[in-house]
C-alpha cells in the first residue's frame, strides 16, 4: 500500500508540473544549485514489486552537489560517500571482528545544457580521493591460542571524464543518473601482527610442568596500486534546485 501511494504521488508530481520553464522565478538567477541524494533503494522498494535482484551499485558518491551559472551552464561539482561498519562472527572456537572505515570524495567542473522543458544533460572532469582503512582481529582459543590483527590502508588519487542526465518532475524537484570513467593512483598498505600463546615443555628436571609461551610477529608490504574504474549510469539521484 505504501509503495503504491509513493508511485501515485510521483506521477501526480509529474502530471501536475508539465514544464518547470513556466516559472521565471528560476530564469531569474544568476547562480543554479543543485543538492542530490542517491535514491535507489527507494526505488527499488517503490518499483521492484516482484523483488527481483537490483544491478550492483558501483557509484560510491551518496551527496552530490552542483554550482552553476544559470546562462554558461558553467559550475563546479563535489561528490561525497563514506560508510563505517563492523562485522562480528563468534563461534565456539574464536572470534572474528572486521571494522570498515571507506571514503570517496570528489570534486571538479562541468558545463550544463539544456535538452528540453523537461531534459537537461551535461558534462565534467572530475578529481577523485578514494580511502579505505580496514582492521580484522580474529582470535583462536584452546590450549594453544592465537590472536591475528590485519590493518589495511588504501589511499588513492585520479580522476576522468563525466557526463549526466536529469529529468524535470517539478521546478525544483529532479531525478537523474550520472556516468564516468575515472584512472586512481596510490598505495596499498597492510600490517599483520600474529601473537601466539602455547605451552612447551620445560626440559627435564624434578616435577616439570608445562610453561606458557608468547610469542609476536609484525610483517609489513607496502605496494603500489593502479586502476581504471567505469561507473554505469545505474546510480539515481533524487536532487533539489535552488
Amino acid at each position: 500500500m505504501k509503495r503504491s501511494l509513493l508511485a501515485i504521488a510521483l506521477c501526480s508530481a509529474c502530471i501536475a508540473h508539465p514544464s518547470f520553464a513556466q516559472d521565471n522565478a528560476m530564469q531569474d538567477k544568476k547562480l543554479v544549485h543543485h543538492v542530490g541524494v542517491q535514491a535507489n533503494e527507494l526505488i527499488r522498494q517503490v518499483f521492484n514489486f516482484n523483488n527481483n535482484p537490483s544491478p550492483t551499485l558501483n557509484n560510491p558518491y551518496l551527496l552530490i552537489y552542483s554550482l552553476n551559472f544559470a546562462k554558461s551552464g558553467w559550475g563546479i561539482r563535489t561528490g561525497v560517500g563514506y560508510n563505517k561498519r563492523t562485522i562480528n562472527d563468534d563461534n565456539a572456537t574464536g572470534s572474528l571482528e572486521t571494522n570498515f572505515d571507506e571514503l570517496r570524495a570528489r570534486l571538479g567542473f562541468e558545463k550544463a545544457f539544456r535538452l528540453s522543458d523537461k531534459w537537461s544533460t551535461g558534462a565534467g572532469l572530475d578529481f577523485t580521493y578514494n580511502n579505505d582503512n580496514v582492521k580484522a582481529k580474529s582470535v583462536v582459543n584452546g590450549f594453544d591460542s592465537s590472536t591475528v590483527i590485519t590493518k589495511s590502508l588504501k589511499t588513492s588519487y585520479g580522476g576522468g571524464p563525466m557526463v549526466w542526465l536529469r529529468y524535470n518532475i517539478s521546478e525544483k524537484v529532479l531525478v537523474g543518473t550520472e556516468a564516468s570513467v575515472y584512472y586512481a593512483t596510490g598505495f596499498d598498505k597492510r600490517t599483520t601482527e600474529i601473537t601466539r600463546s602455547e605451552f612447551v615443555s620445560p626440559g627435564p628436571g624434578p616435577n616439570p610442568k608445562p610453561m606458557r609461551e608468547i610469542t609476536t610477529t609484525v610483517s609489513t608490504t607496502d605496494n603500489k596500486l593502479s586502476n581504471v574504474g567505469i561507473n554505469l549510469p545505474v546510480a539515481f539521484y533524487l536532487i533539489v534546485r535552488f
